[in-house]
């Protein structure tokens, strides 16, 4: 592990902190880079908290956000207000009317500028922090720091074991001053002026905490150098520490023994901010760039300013490979007898669970790009279809149910969209007999229906037959190892007041009737086919498909207020409600016989 130097502070114990003459700042305005229904992106100006307590006489970003917020709230008109607040008073939805929460994701020092994002709702708070969590959001920033460090162009890595003492200055110490094993704890993390947990950021304390910081050396100057930096980790002042016992501290950074202070700011600004977007799953990315100060310090002309920009990548088609088919007769599975009660809770009622959960994260997985084919096995009623054309993806339906897909068409007949899609009655175990072209979609989406699928062979076969080369399949079912039915349930244990779950059964394979929606629907039965994870990843290799992403989705719901509530919301959290997977199409697939195809 990196060493750090010893610092200025360190050698002078007893000095009085070196104190730049600074001027008050004072936002006089949101400057706002990005706001829809889920999220808002914020540039945060230096001199300003991004929540706690503020400064005399000053505010914190949040605060702006919250008073932004309620001052912009929804409006819509007086006849789709008035239909909201009925399901919101029959169906427990939320006030249309409800001013949303504005939840902390992650911080930015005060005295430090760039891109912030707060969520405006429990669907993108839920989604973001989970994001920042597991690392897939990005984080990147730029720093001037005093002296010359490195070579345009060098790259390197700085980590160690942080640690904050009782005046909140954050160092570095050795593995073997961890603490409780370096973990934290649930009384170390930071709890936002909204009443939410803030961000990783927050996750500090006495307890010694893993820390890495990413950097490129961008150009050298007037004994200063200009850095790229990423992270890995998000600790509390985790750059300035590193940077400052690398014996390189920030310009500006006082507080990390910093010993000039030509901009009259710490010289850190957050430039690019990434992640999935919770409602459409899209990637997004927002930049800001840095300061031209920042540049001038190392001798530089700024570049032009660029603008704020989102994006994804559009995926290659290669050339077309092998097919492959399987045998074995399929068990009958189509959702034809339940498709009434099923449209109905899905594209009426919105599903919380579909809505909040399954739809995100299966577009987050997927990275839908114009002009990308797309094929939608077992697709109900066609939200998912409809919401990929709407971003302009060619789209191709395919269910087992006549009724589910005259509703599609139904509905897709009343939207309007560049791309509609194509909506085809067929089963998914026998998918050659729709005569779709081979190796013609970018991707195939298969949502909350391979447990109604058996056998699965000659479902994966046709899905790598119809794949291009490195095109992906996604699909998400009920976690096998916590959800299987009549194999788990929840406890509750008395003396730790702990909810836990119960598992009697996961390796063996089986398959039961079960009722689709006990209590409104006791009749509505359909048949539901358990497997070990392994027996998906074995029947995807064996056609040519290799897993690259798995994800698990806890539940966003929450227990009403009572003794057993938080311990609830804590095991839905922790324990998973489905289980996400994308494998991708290899480009030397098993050999078998090609399924009959017109071009």
């Amino acid at each position: 592990m990196w060493t750090p130097k010893r610092t200025y502070k360190d050698d002078h114990p007893d000095a009085p902190p070196r104190r730049f003459d600074r001027k008050q700042i004072r936002a006089s305005r949101l400057s706002i880079v990005h706001e829809d229904q889920d999220l808002i992106v914020v540039q945060k100006a230096t001199g300003v908290p991004t929540a706690g307590t503020p400064t005399a006489g000053g505010t914190t970003l949040l605060a702006m956000v919250r008073q932004h917020v309620v001052e912009n709230g929804p409006r819509m008109p007086r006849r789709q207000l008035k239909e909201r607040k009925f399901l919101a008073e029959e169906m427990g939805m939320p006030d249309p009317e409800r001013v949303p929460p504005v939840g902390v994701i992650h911080r930015l020092d005060k005295e430090a500028s760039g891109l912030v994002v707060f969520s405006k709702s429990e669907r993108g708070f839920i989604w973001l922090k989970d994001d920042f969590k597991s690392k897939r959001a990005k984080r990147n920033y730029m720093a001037v720091v005093e002296g010359t460090f490195g070579m345009p162009g060098q790259t390197g890595t700085l980590s160690s074991l942080l640690t904050e003492d009782e005046t909140g200055l954050v160092r570095s110490v050795p593995a073997t001053q961890t603490g409780n094993g370096g973990l934290g704890s649930q009384a170390n993390r930071g709890v936002g002026e909204s009443g939410r947990a803030g961000g990783e950021d927050e996750d500090d304390g006495p307890a010694a905490r893993a820390a890495t910081t990413f950097f490129r050396v961008i150009r050298t100057g007037k004994n200063n150098t200009l850095l790229a930096l990423s992270l890995h980790t998000g600790r509390k002042h985790q750059i300035r520490v590193h940077l400052a016992e690398a014996g390189h501290p920030i310009v500006g950074d006082e507080r990390y023994g910093a010993r000039t202070d030509p901009m009259k700011r710490l010289a850190l600004h957050a430039t690019d901010l990434a992640f999935a977007h919770p409602g459409s799953g899209q990637a997004c990315e927002f930049v800001s760039p840095a300061p031209g100060a920042f540049y001038r310090a190392v001798g530089e002309v700024p570049p032009p300013d660029s603008e704020h920009a989102a994006r994804s990548g559009l995926m290659q088609r290669p050339s077309s490979q092998d097919k492959q088919k399987a045998g074995r007769v399929a068990n009958a599975t189509s959702w034809e007898n339940v498709a009434t009660w099923y449209d109905a809770m899905i594209d009426e009622q919105r599903n919380d669970h579909y809505a909040n959960v399954i739809l995100p994260g299966t577009l987050r997985m997927l990275s839908p790009a114009a002009g990308q084919r797309m094929l939608d096995l077992a697709c109900g009623q066609g939200v998912l279809s409809r919401m990929l054309a709407q971003l302009g993806c060619e789209v191709v339906g395919v269910d087992a149910a006549p009724s589910l897909v005259a509703a599609a068409k139904s509905r897709s007949r009343s939207e309007r969209t560049p791309n509609r899609p194509e909506f085809l009655v067929g089963d998914a175990t026998g998918l050659d007999a729709l005569k779709l072209k081979p190796a013609s979609f970018d991707s195939v989406i298969c949502v909350m229906a391979l447990a109604n699928m058996d056998p699965l062979e000659p479902v994966f076969a046709a899905v790598r037959a119809l794949l291009v080369a490195g095109g992906k399949l996604v699909f998400v079912i009920t976690h096998p190892a916590f959800r299987g039915h009549g194999q788990t349930s929840w406890g509750w244990d008395d003396r730790s007041g702990v909810q836990f779950r119960r598992v009697d059964g996961y390796l063996s394979s089986g398959s039961k009737q079960i009722q689709m929606h006990p209590g409104q629907a006791p009749d509505v039965m359909t048949t539901t086919f358990h497997r070990p994870l392994q027996t998906y990843i074995r029947q995807l290799a064996g056609a040519g498909l290799a897993v690259t992403d798995l994800q698990e989705w806890p539940a966003l719901r929450h227990s009403q207020p009572g003794p057993r509530a938080e311990a609830e919301n804590r095991s839905r959290r922790e324990i998973p409600l489905f289980l996400a997977i994308t494998a991708t199409a290899l480009n030397d697939a098993p050999r078998h016989t090609t399924p009959s195809t017109v071009h």
